[in-house]
């Protein structure tokens, strides 16, 4: 749209992430890394690593997500957007409000869904400091930046979320947070859709909330990007499956993680029974 985040930025964040992407692939694709401290301790078989409502909660997540995109993308570039929809004989011009409408459904699932999301993990798990970064977390980003750049297959253990995973949703908040905003205050002052295209510099006021939703909105897809490409590598693919199946193997826990990561959780979950 005219009035939006320019095209060279939107799909310069998606290129340039993905450059990133490209790179750790040449250097991790086929070099695992491995960690470098045995591991001390023991596993229960078949250790819980998601549990029914946080794998619920994922792959619903996963759907509305894809349908927030697709038709947010539709209205930020109905151009790009006309051979899938003459393609599939699905109106685009002149359907703008139906856009936005299945936009907002697909907006409210998500926001309904990270609610059950903080209330279950900080509430019920008391994940909350399993979760929020800490310094440790950077040491061990820049040990695994070094390591990166120079081939290195040595890593440090990890938490249960690791230093990624925890900026990952750190920055996930944040811009969850500034497209909430951004977008109830279009939908309800500044109405871009339901105006001629001449017209839509006039309902946009000074601080340009249309732009902010734009840059945050393709962020967010290309961190989701980044999330599923990490789940795909080969290295990964178990926790994937943990994300269907809830389990994760006594080898693949000793693989990666520190032994307090579940063992402290073991001996909780044995007091509280």
């Amino acid at each position: 749209m005219p009035h939006g985040l320019p095209e060279i930025l939107s799909y310069g964040i998606l290129f340039v992430f993905s450059l990133g992407l490209v790179f750790h692939w040449s250097r991790r694709a086929f070099r695992h890394p491995l960690p470098t401290e045995a591991f001390r301790g023991d596993v229960e078989n078949g250790k819980t690593m998601f549990d029914k409502v946080q794998r619920l909660f994922h792959w619903s997540t996963t759907l509305a997500y894809i349908l927030v995109v697709v038709t947010g993308v539709a209205l930020y570039d109905p151009v790009a957007f006309e051979p899938i929809t003459n393609a599939l004989a699905i109106p685009l011009h002149g359907s703008f409000p139906s856009y936005v409408f299945w936009h907002i459904v697909g907006s409210a699932a998500l926001a309904i869904l990270i609610a059950i999301h903080i209330v279950w993990d900080v509430g019920k798990l008391k994940g909350f400091r399993l979760m929020w970064p800490v310094k440790a977390d950077i040491r061990e980003q820049i040990i695994r930046a070094k390591g990166l750049l120079s081939g290195s297959r040595d890593i440090p253990r990890t938490n249960k979320y690791d230093n990624f995973m925890k900026f990952f949703h750190l920055t996930l908040t944040i811009a969850f947070m500034a497209l909430a905003a951004t977008g109830i205050y279009q939908l309800l002052f500044a109405a871009w859709w339901t105006v001629p295209i001449e017209l839509h510099f006039e309902v946009e006021p000074f601080w340009r909330p249309t732009i902010i939703h734009d840059l945050f909105g393709f962020t967010l897809i290309a961190l989701v990007i980044g999330h599923t490409y990490f789940a795909l590598l080969p290295v990964n693919r178990p926790i994937l499956g943990a994300m269907v199946k809830g389990h994760l193997s006594p080898d693949e826990i000793k693989k990666r993680y520190k032994p307090e990561a579940f063992t402290k959780k073991v001996e909780s979950e044995r007091q509280e029974a």
